[in-house]
């Protein structure tokens, strides 16, 4: 017999299985069909080498966020979390701060434990943070909410679009003429769609909007959309209501608004983005993504690629809705 060590990709690439396929097979998982493993198993025993010697996947889905203070986050790592554990896979979670340098260390580290799958949530949508993760990875990696400019990549998110599209209809139909969009980073994909579909939603009603004036930069921020605000009203501009691309930056807007004795909803109309947790506490309207079941298609996408119940690329897009509470009032 041949004690050389093998590799999980070298038994993958000669059975034309997947690796998460040959694990489950060394591992005496009997979901596998037993025309696969019988040929897995073939292979293994043909080439002699010792089977003991091989790293084994282990149950796991490796999850990387930009930032795990992020509000929005919470409900999409609960559904990853909650479906995860009813499959019998647990999570490992990372943030690398938005730093190239920590989300590749993770990677690394993490690739070396052997896991089932990755879920990355980008912080923006410049592929030279992925390309180099996507063709080191062992292991199937599912973008979350945010896209990335890479081909062929498997995406599960919202219809950023047209939940900011509704929104906009939603206080166009309040009888809203002037209305101010408090916006996150650019360079963000549900940032731009957001705006988008805010815009799409003016060209439709026939209504033109000032961008030097209605159009304001907050960061997805609570200090800065704080900022923002007090110089918008000190600046006497003519405005009923304000469409906020984040839930958080509505924290902002009504501490400021509260500290100059303005009401929301009686004085302006607020909507934000997101339905993150403790919006209903301050009754916020907005926008419902859908993260938790963004975070559920994300694992049970993974449980599909290394199942091999799909081969191609996934693509999943879910419906927002309005979440109506008592912030925004008809004019």
């Amino acid at each position: 017999m041949n004690d050389k060590k093998i590799t999980l990709n070298y038994i993958a690439k000669k059975a034309n299985v997947s690796v998460a396929t040959v694990s489950r097979v060394l591992n005496g998982n009997s979901s596998v069909d037993e025309k696969i493993q019988s040929r897995v198993k073939k292979i293994i025993n043909s080439d002699g080498y010792n089977v003991k010697k091989t790293v084994k996947i282990k149950q796991i889905i490796s999850v990387i966020i930009p930032d795990i203070t992020n509000p929005f986050f919470v409900n999409i790592i609960e559904g990853i979390e909650n479906t995860a554990n009813l499959y019998g896979y647990h999570i490992i979670l990372s943030q690398f701060k938005e730093n190239k340098d920590i989300l590749n260390k993770y990677f690394k580290d993490i690739r070396n434990i052997g896991v089932s799958g990755y879920i990355i949530i980008p912080s923006i949508g410049n592929s030279e943070y992925f390309n180099d993760i996507l063709k080191r990875a062992n292991a199937p990696i599912v973008f979350l909410d945010r896209k990335v400019n890479i081909e062929n990549i498997n995406y599960v998110g919202s219809d950023n679009e047209i939940g900011a599209y509704n929104a906009t209809k939603y206080l166009i139909d309040l009888g809203h003429k002037n209305i101010l969009y408090m916006a996150g980073p650019k360079d963000i994909s549900t940032e731009t769609e957001r705006f988008n579909g805010f815009m799409k939603a003016l060209h439709d009603n026939n209504m033109d909007f000032d961008y030097n004036q209605y159009y304001k930069i907050a960061n997805f921020n609570f200090d800065e959309s704080y900022e923002q605000m007090k110089d918008i009203i000190k600046s006497k501009l003519d405005y009923t209501a304000i469409f906020s691309a984040c839930d958080v930056m509505c924290f902002g807007i009504k501490k400021a608004t509260e500290e100059f004795g303005i009401s929301i909803p009686n004085d302006i109309s607020l909507i934000g983005y997101d339905n993150i947790p403790f919006s209903s506490i301050i009754g916020l309207t907005t926008v419902s993504s859908q993260a938790y079941e963004m975070g559920k298609n994300a694992v049970l996408s993974i449980l599909n690629i290394t199942n091999e119940r799909i081969t191609d690329n996934v693509n999943i897009i879910l419906q927002p809705n309005i979440v109506i509470r008592n912030s925004c009032k008809k004019i």
